[in-house]
């Protein structure tokens, strides 16, 4: 009974979140073979998803950048784990769709589900623990990262990550004498799977964990626990050094490829967040009112990084954090300060400590700006907020459990919780969870079939093994959009295809993926030739990202007399004429 009751939480916390999420974006009504997101970086994702599910791992797409295929070594890339799960699911489904839309919403039970249990671990009770999992699983950031930064999306990892933090804080040890004690094993492991999962939820770990360790050092003179937080970010950089290890041999053997990873030091406060976009509602939020003033804020003042907001629930933690932290600084040394349980002051004051050195470093001008002067790698400190929602929403807990304990008879505070618990959701739900933009998500559909409508023409129309080089050449990736267009909207019509190469795709800065895209430049007769000794037998063009000049190259081609047929998908974006000399 008592084993039960342990572990009953974590199932309901992981329904309540897929139930608000399946709500929430209406999913019962999804086509599931339709990624969420068909642009921008989505797109990027969609073809890693496509790759593995094709050959097992993403590192080698011999139909992109197509004759020399695409080499993604190139890019370092150490998020590994999301790339297990997708070569585990090709043995269920061949569908990029499903697969990417599945791991989406996984995402929300497997966040709710770890938050649960930091926040127990924490000090959090019951019902409470449970509410603010589902809170923090269904957090505003999940909606604006989406699919476009699915592996960005998968933050189940940071609560494990923020007890072993938490852990350092209040001078707990992190291992123990004994090799394979619990203790040491879950470290590990919760370590291990962060830095797998994600390199930036690792360097935030690492650099909390670092500030935890020095603190306690400073407050008990136990180096100790020092030396254990040090430990901890040694199994996060050898993580990270074993995820990256192919990228790093690639590049022994192959060259450095500079023109990949370019990163910008005034990125780090392009990419910061600020107080007053945490803390007002949530983009799109279905208030209207609320919407509106999000909407003329990030319009109007300069800086809106990519949307950061904390939600309702967590900006009253955060609130929480404050007046604690204040409170705590000018009242320290007094008689009689410490009103409130010692062990509560002493949750909230950790607390505090954390969110203040995550603010310092996600904010505008804050500590990540002298790192960037020394090409420190990580440009998009705003992603800290997640650990800083977390971190909110565990002293709103404390405060509300405390609240609860302090108000309500013994008998009804069973009934209290429950009632509070239900609310916390319900409005996490309200505030957080945008409202489906029914037309938008049409679009996306009518966009993803127009696609594989035109793509399967093509397939019945050329042979197998076809190139098609694709018009204009935008370099890949990273590189402005041309038009309006992105370098990964010349990844689209690949995700429908089965038995042809592209051109697009192929990762800049060697030297045969440039001459190729090169080809691109030239005046249209000595272009065809170019191709045509790669091996192409068609021209495909977006009109779109060519904004007139690809009925130019059309034209052209009619009167070169090069033109074997053509063949335009049904929204007009993309023609294709074959090449017959």
């Amino acid at each position: 009974m008592i084993a039960a009751r342990r572990i009953l939480p974590y199932p309901a916390a992981a329904l309540l979140a897929l139930a608000a999420v399946w709500f929430g974006l209406d999913l019962w009504r999804l086509d599931w073979s339709v990624p969420l997101a068909y642009s921008g970086d989505a797109l990027a994702v969609a073809s890693h998803v496509k790759t593995v599910l094709e050959t097992g791992w993403f590192t080698h797409q011999p139909a992109l950048g197509a004759p020399y295929g695409q080499y993604y070594s190139d890019y370092p890339q150490a998020d590994n784990l999301h790339f297990v799960v997708f070569s585990a699911a090709r043995w269920f489904t061949s569908d990029v769709g499903v697969v990417m839309n599945g791991y989406f919403v996984a995402g929300f039970p497997l966040a709710a589900v770890t938050a649960t249990w930091f926040l127990r671990r924490a000090g959090v009770k019951g019902m409470l623990a449970v509410a603010l999992g589902v809170v923090f699983a269904i957090a505003p950031y999940h909606f604006v990262k989406g699919e476009g930064h699915l592996f960005l999306s998968a933050y189940f990892v940071v609560p494990l990550a923020l007890d072993v933090i938490l852990r350092a804080a209040h001078g707990l040890p992190l291992w123990s004498s004994r090799v394979l004690s619990r203790r040491n094993v879950c470290t590990v492991g919760s370590l291990v799977l962060l830095g797998t999962a994600s390199s930036y939820y690792s360097v935030f770990t690492a650099v909390l964990l670092a500030v935890a360790g020095l603190a306690t050092l400073w407050r008990t003179r136990r180096w100790r626990v020092f030396g254990g937080a040090a430990a901890a970010g040694l199994v996060i950089a050898a993580t990270l050094a074993a995820n990256l290890a192919p990228s790093i041999l690639y590049r022994a053997v192959h060259g450095a490829n500079e023109s990949v990873l370019v990163r910008s030091p005034p990125e780090a406060e392009l990419y910061s967040f600020k107080l007053a976009a945490l803390l007002l509602p949530v983009p799109g939020h279905r208030f209207p009112p609320f919407a509106e003033l999000r909407r003329l804020y990030d319009e109007h003042y300069p800086l809106p990084s990519e949307e950061p907001a904390l939600g309702l629930l967590a900006s009253a933690g955060l609130g929480v954090l404050i007046v604690v932290g204040v409170f705590l600084l000018l009242s320290a040394g007094r008689p009689g300060w410490r009103r409130a349980p010692g062990v509560l002051v002493d949750r909230l004051a950790v607390l505090a400590g954390l969110a203040f050195v995550a603010f310092l470093f996600g904010t505008v001008g804050g500590l990540a700006t002298p790192l960037s002067f020394v090409g420190f790698p990580v440009r998009s400190w705003n992603r800290i907020a997640i650990f800083l929602a977390l971190v909110a929403l565990t002293a709103l807990g404390l405060v509300l459990g405390l609240l609860v304990e302090r108000v309500a008879r013994r008998r009804v505070a069973g009934a209290m919780v429950v009632a509070c618990s239900g609310l916390l959701v319900v409005v996490a739900v309200w505030d957080q969870i945008p409202p489906v933009d029914t037309a938008a998500r049409a679009r996306t559909v009518a966009e993803f079939r127009s696609d594989a409508e035109f793509v399967g023409r093509l397939e019945r129309s050329v042979a197998p093994g076809c190139l098609l080089y694709q018009l204009p050449y935008i370099p890949f990736p990273e590189s402005p959009p041309v038009n309006g267009v992105t370098d990964s909207d010349q990844l689209r019509l690949f995700l429908h295809s089965t038995s042809l190469r592209w051109s697009g795709g192929g990762i800049k800065g060697r030297g045969p993926v440039d001459r190729a895209g090169a080809m691109a430049s030239l005046p249209v007769s000595e272009m065809v030739e170019a191709v045509e000794g790669l091996g192409a037998c068609g021209l495909v063009i977006d009109r779109v990202a060519s904004a007139g000049t690809g009925a130019t190259v059309l034209d052209e081609l009619e009167r070169l007399g090069v033109s074997g047929g053509r063949i335009v998908s049904r929204d007009g974006r993309f023609v294709c004429t074959r090449l017959q000399t």
